[in-house]
């Protein structure tokens, strides 16, 4: 009776989830996200990395097409659950963030168009009346979206470039 291995895909991209989402949301630690999003591309290291253990053990290769679609789901995962914890975190906050970045801006703000100055003033209401912006939260969750899958895919085909470039440099390591 023969045995047959398979390959989890879901676990790399469990892992790239984690990586990308505690790094986000995690006080402090997020601040790494503003050198070009360095904990998203974290994430996808994360995934691809774990898959490559897998299919080291079975002594298959590693496709950028495997490491892209790792960095794509992970970054769609965390997208989705780091909108819904900001959005959480603002309902429960009883902060209004719009009058609180108005008053940062002190003179600055004076000196906005007044169409700015309308639409920051409809946001603000929009945290009085429901304890958060749908318009904030929508436009947030959207750019999300766009962002985390995107840096997800480029922390993943770096490292399934590197990884590759190794094993054709040194076939007997990785």
């Amino acid at each position: 009776m023969e045995k047959t291995v398979s390959i989890n895909r879901l676990l790399p991209v469990i892992w790239g989830f984690l990586v990308m989402t505690i790094i986000s949301i995690a006080p402090l630690i997020n601040f790494i996200n503003l050198f070009f999003c360095a904990g998203i591309v974290l994430g996808g290291v994360a995934g691809v990395l774990s898959f490559n253990k897998q299919l080291v053990v079975l002594n298959l290769p590693l496709t950028f097409k495997d490491a892209v679609l790792i960095g794509i789901l992970s970054g769609v995962l965390s997208a989705v659950a780091v909108s819904g914890f900001n959005i959480m975190t603002l309902m429960y906050s009883h902060v209004n963030p719009v009058n609180e970045s108005i008053k940062m801006l002190g003179d600055f703000g004076k000196n906005m168009p007044p169409e700015v100055t309308r639409q920051l003033d409809k946001l603000a209401q929009e945290f009085d009346k429901y304890g958060y912006s749908p318009t904030l939260a929508i436009f947030t969750f959207i750019s999300n979206l766009f962002i985390y899958p995107l840096f997800g895919a480029i922390g993943s085909l770096i490292t399934a470039t590197v990884i590759n470039n190794k094993k054709k440099n040194n076939p007997l390591t990785v």
